[in-house]
């Protein structure tokens, strides 16, 4: 007991030795510039570079080497992921979508370990990435010799959480290929191991293998000093859509997994399958860019201009009901409803819309003039009423005025002999011919009054 948890010890501080020594030494020269030298890498190089993700499940390695090519969008998702940590698998994928992040790196905040790893290591994560653009051959055979010296150390076997498949050698294939699976395709468990361990003896002392720990709040299972740990499975269904075709090197992608999650930037083939090509991801993503840009921008003058949706449906339903297109200022709306919508493009002419709309302006038109018609009439009816109203009281004024003497004799003897002397002194005057007119008009209006006192 005491010899085995000496040994468990010294693992775990290997392990620590590991993690803060560079990613190479010896021969191999610094590592800053192995990243930006285009200098083929050996084997020994690579196997170093590939030992902490060469157990990966096939479609998750093949999406982690993918994503290494753009280790700024990994840096951003990793960030994201780190900030949002109750999201993962697929509904991660999906809220991501709008991120201007390649699809392979989107697809890894559905494994928020594998993220937050690869963020403790970005020089890693640059060189990786480097080399499976310029070398993707030898990383794949890399991946195939790694998964060989585990297999034979004992720690790679079929179990829960992952199935493990031998395809032999085939006429392409010089030696047989060994592919790693997920044990249920709907769940996904990230293997954490030590590379100094799983792999048995390392063979290369010069090139140590990098040494990626677990990151901080992610348990791991007692297995890791010994081999591998699996944490907790993640649930996905299309957030996994990558794999390889080992004998020919290629990296496949499965198009309708990829469409499915990627709904935004979907891949337009007619098999079920293609190539991985970066440089077709990265422009089909600039496109994609910009295509949002552009709806954002257009989004932002649509509003500056105070245009909605709700103000186009309004002017939509008032252009159905009556045939005025409430497009153009007011003076053009005006004047299409002078002429009868005919003088407005699209909203006349000799078409049977522009004489219906042609119909409407005369019938609004029509409208309008009856309804001033009729407030002539009404201002008509209403003088008329006033006039009756002054006849009336004319009359009753006479009415009053004549009724006054009823019942006085004395007062209408009064009035006759007041009128008897007025008409002998206009005749002693000798003006009844000059005016005669008026005095017949008098005459009459004093013969009413002699009139109404006889009475």
């Amino acid at each position: 007991m005491k010899s085995s948890g000496v040994r468990q010890h010294a693992a775990w501080l290997m392990c620590a030795a590991l993690a803060a020594a560079p990613l190479f030494v010896g021969p191999a020269g610094p590592t800053a510039a192995l990243a930006q030298s285009a200098t083929h890498l050996s084997h020994q190089q690579l196997d170093s570079l590939t030992a902490p993700i060469a157990l990966y499940p096939d479609a998750l390695l093949a999406q982690v080497l993918m994503a290494a090519t753009f280790p700024q969008d990994v840096q951003s998702a990793a960030a994201w992921s780190k900030a949002n940590p109750r999201l993962q698998g697929d509904d991660a994928v999906k809220a991501v979508a709008s991120q201007p992040w390649d699809p392979s790196v989107q697809s890894l905040v559905a494994f928020p370990q594998v993220l937050a790893t690869m963020a403790s290591k970005p020089d890693w994560v640059t060189q990786i990435g480097n080399a499976f653009l310029a070398q993707p051959n030898d990383v794949m055979d890399s991946v195939q010799r790694l998964r060989a010296q585990a297999q034979k150390a004992g720690n790679l076997k079929s179990n829960q959480q992952q199935k493990i498949v031998v395809q032999p050698a085939t006429n392409t294939a010089t030696t047989q290929t060994i592919v790693i699976e997920p044990a249920n395709p709907q769940v996904v468990y990230v293997p954490t191991y030590n590379p100094t361990v799983v792999y048995g003896a390392w063979p290369y002392p010069a090139y140590p293998p990098v040494y990626m720990p677990p990151p901080p709040g992610y348990a791991i299972a007692t297995g890791f000093v010994s081999g591998l740990a699996f944490g907790a499975g993640v649930a996905v269904a299309n957030s996994l859509w990558g794999g390889f075709s080992w004998g020919s090197h290629d990296v496949n992608i499965n198009v309708n997994r990829y469409n499915n999650i990627n709904v935004n930037n979907r891949i337009n083939t007619n098999g079920t399958t293609t190539n991985w090509n970066r440089n077709t991801n990265v422009e089909r993503r600039q496109n994609f860019n910009q295509n949002v840009n552009n709806a954002n921008l257009n989004g932002q003058r649509n509003q500056y201009r105070g245009y909605d949706q709700s103000r186009q449906q309004a002017a939509q339903a008032f252009q159905n009901r009556t045939g005025q297109n409430m497009s153009g200022n007011a003076s053009q709306r005006l004047q299409d409803i002078q002429h009868g919508g005919g003088n407005r493009p699209g909203a006349g002419g000799p078409g049977a819309n522009g004489t219906q709309n042609a119909n409407r302006g005369n019938e609004l038109n029509n409208r309008t003039q009856n309804g001033n018609r009729q407030n002539d009439f009404n201002n008509r009816a209403q003088n008329g009423n006033r006039q009756n109203d002054l006849s009336n009281r004319s009359q009753n004024a006479n009415r009053d005025n004549a009724l006054r003497g009823a019942g006085d004799g004395s007062g209408a003897r009064a009035d006759m002999q007041r009128g008897q002397q007025s008409r002998e002194a206009f005749q002693n005057r000798g003006g009844g011919g000059q005016f005669g007119g008026g005095g017949g008009r008098l005459g009459g209006g004093g013969g009413g009054e002699r009139h109404f006192g006889r009475r």
